[in-house]
């Protein structure tokens, strides 16, 4: 009776995976990429939701495998052939056992050669990520030329594709509409391959000749790749993270040559922060330290501020400089005075308020090296002198200063009815009545308020009468250096309980803490945003994004399979690992490779990794007084809007109350909100 049962459980559970096989229309790990079982006749729509199926389904099921795999590339090589047919490569051209170094001519052939291995009818799968993970063993077994063939199998794909759909534009447009997403994936697989340029090195037996030797084939089809193959052959404009990756390639050579005419030569686009840091760094790294000095002037006058890790990278090259003769182009003249240069230097990152207080021992301990070595014995002891008064200040007069500070501030919050005991207490400040339930409005300060600011907290009573938590703010108030005291509030992030998502309330939370913000006649901006839904409702309020950020493109999804919300889709760049799992899993947003045909009209734009500042500021030069009125009255209305007021009282349109209602005064409201 007992085998019986097992029997019929055993038939009931077998079926269940195949139907969810089926249901993908996806071929086994080792089968090909090429799915030949639909009848020519079917939707051209379906293969498209095939390839991604595939692309999906591979790479689960790849990068579990890959991960097992360390220097073993032959292993590697035929695991990513048998997933995908155009990047099977034979066993003799794999060359795993091959100990030659191979020459730059040899390097770009691999990348012409006319092979001829795509001839079915149907688009191959362009898979970014995989073939990434190989790559990375492919470069610990320092096999550069199956590298090589991969790219050059991966291009050939993306190729291969578009001419496909150059064929087929009169059919149909839907089926070719994530080229964008072929791009993206090749830049993936690009960027990994510039990487594995400047990590794969000569082996540990080989003279030092022969590796410089390597170095220069290296960095010479670094310089080939981004300049002539990606924007000739593959047909796409190099964008920063391949320049960023080329930059690090070339300074891992030791090419400081290369590096600054990359640099100078960079157009569209225009070298942004990271690209003047991984520049200075190298160049420091390979004893260039005045052309990395002069890039580090460059950079302050484009507007970019270096952080002190660059600042520490340029002054450990110059101390390690220090007490030599300056050789090549500078041979001809007098010895540089190295410890004169750090010394500069350190008055450049005294002059910046954000950069003074960020100084470490690494940044004291490399002047003074240099002051030492060229035997400049008063300047480094007035660096060391310097260097201990600092540290005093921060284990001593900072801790009082905060002490003191602290102090004033909770006394402040005196005014305020105080909830909670220990770090769960917090203390009303307003109330939002939105008709049936209020919103009490508090403040709760962190354990170090200077460094982390406050949160703004938000509770209602449930219909049990309990007071539960429904949301906070994460917020920064910093004062504005001015003649006139201003003050910026930012916020940092923010929370909404999983019990009460779904209501709105996200719009509600910022419009009050931006009727907060004009209370306290303060500016709203925002700090960096990862978080796509939290940058949607600020956009709503008329927050503007700066540069540098991602182009997003936010959909409601509809019957999903996952039970995902939100669908995040980017026409720029792929999206994979720019945001963490954390906030997909809280935001629940599944990431998209191409939008669903029924969100295509519905989507919202948005941007994130960037901040946000808002017109409504302080008034400067360009503007009076009179158009900072103006735009308060703007951000006043859309306020009023999402509570639900009227203009004229603060009242609420439906239901009785009296909307926002604060707790003190407008100054005792100042001085408790904007002191952190």
């Amino acid at each position: 009776m007992v085998l019986l049962l097992a029997i019929i459980t055993l038939a009931f559970r077998v079926p269940n995976t195949n139907i969810r096989r089926n249901r993908f229309h996806v071929p086994e790990l080792g089968g090909s990429i090429i799915v030949g079982d639909i009848p020519a006749s079917q939707s051209i729509e379906i293969n498209v939701d095939r390839r991604a199926a595939v692309l999906q389904l591979n790479q689960r099921k790849l990068t579990r495998a890959m991960k097992q795999i360390r220097f073993d590339s032959r292993k590697a090589l035929e695991l990513l052939g048998s997933a995908y047919q155009h990047l099977a490569i034979p066993p003799d051209e794999m060359h795993t056992n091959d100990e030659m170094e191979w020459s730059y001519e040899q390097l770009v052939d691999i990348l012409y050669r006319d092979n001829g291995v795509i001839s079915d009818a149907e688009p191959v799968v362009i898979d970014g990520k995989s073939t990434s993970m190989a790559i990375e063993v492919l470069c610990r077994a320092r096999n550069v030329s199956a590298a090589m063939i991969l790219l050059k199998r991966s291009v050939d794909g993306v190729i291969y594709n578009r001419q496909l759909r150059e064929k087929c534009q009169e059919q149909t447009s839907a089926f070719w509409q994530d080229e964008e997403s072929d791009n993206n994936e090749l830049c993936t697989i690009y960027k990994s391959i510039l990487s594995m340029l400047g990590r794969a090195q000569s082996q540990s037996t080989s003279s030092y000749a022969e590796r410089q030797q390597t170095s220069a084939v290296y960095s010479s089809l670094t310089l080939h790749l981004l300049r002539e193959h990606i924007p000739s052959v593959a047909q796409i404009q190099p964008g920063l993270q391949l320049y960023h990756a080329a930059l690090n390639s070339l300074g891992r050579h030791g090419s400081h040559d290369a590096i600054t005419k990359l640099l100078n030569d960079m157009k569209d686009p225009s070298p942004d922060k990271m690209a003047y840091q991984i520049a200075i760094s190298s160049l420091a790294k390979c004893g260039e330290c005045l052309d990395a000095t002069q890039l580090l002037h460059q950079m302050r006058g484009k507007g970019f501020s270096p952080d002190i890790v660059c600042y520490n990278e340029l002054l450990i090259g110059i101390a390690r400089q220090a007490g030599r003769h300056q050789s090549g182009k500078k041979s001809g003249q007098d010895p540089i005075s190295w410890h004169k240069l750090a010394l500069e230097i350190l008055k450049d990152i005294e002059s910046q308020r954000d950069l003074a207080t960020s100084i470490t021992d690494q940044t004291y301990n490399s002047i003074i090296s240099a002051c030492g070595k060229e035997k400049a014995w008063e300047a480094a002891s007035l660096v060391a002198s310097k260097a201990s008064n600092c540290t005093i200040s921060k284990n001593s007069i900072d801790s009082s200063e905060n002490d003191e500070q602290t102090s004033s501030y909770f006394s402040n919050l005196d005014t305020f009815h105080k909830n909670g005991r220990g770090n769960d207490a917090w203390w009303e400040i307003a109330e939002y009545n939105c008709g049936e339930r209020s919103i009490i409005v508090g403040i709760q300060p962190h354990r170090n308020p200077k460094r982390n600011g406050m949160s703004l907290v938000f509770y209602r009573d449930d219909l049990e009468g309990n007071r539960v938590k429904v949301g906070r703010l994460l917020l920064k108030n910093d004062r504005i250096p001015s003649s006139m005291e201003f003050y910026f509030s930012s916020i940092i992030g923010m929370e909404v309980n999983s019990r009460v998502r779904g209501e709105g309330l996200s719009k509600v939370l910022v419009a009050i803490w931006l009727d907060i913000c004009l209370q306290t006649e303060c500016f709203p901006r925002a700090a960096m945003m990862n978080k796509p839904l939290i940058s949607l409702v600020l956009s709503k309020f008329g927050f503007i994004p700066d540069d540098g950020g991602c182009k997003c493109v936010l959909v409601r999804l509809e019957n999903d399979d996952d039970e995902h919300t939100f669908g995040l889709y980017s026409p720029q760049k792929s999206l994979d690992g720019a945001l963490s799992h954390r906030v997909l899993r809280i935001q629940n947003i599944k990431l998209l490779r191409m939008l669903p045909d029924s969100s295509r009209q519905k989507g919202a734009e948005v941007v994130i990794k960037t901040t946000f500042r808002h017109p409504h500021k302080p008034p400067d030069g360009n503007r009076d007084s009179d158009e900072v009125q103006v735009e308060r009255i703007l951000l006043k209305d859309k306020i009023n809007a999402a509570l639900n007021l009227t203009i004229d009282t603060d009242m609420p349109t439906s239901g009785s109350g009296s909307g926002m209602k604060y707790c003190s005064s407008k100054d005792k409201l100042s001085k408790a909100f904007l002191f952190f």
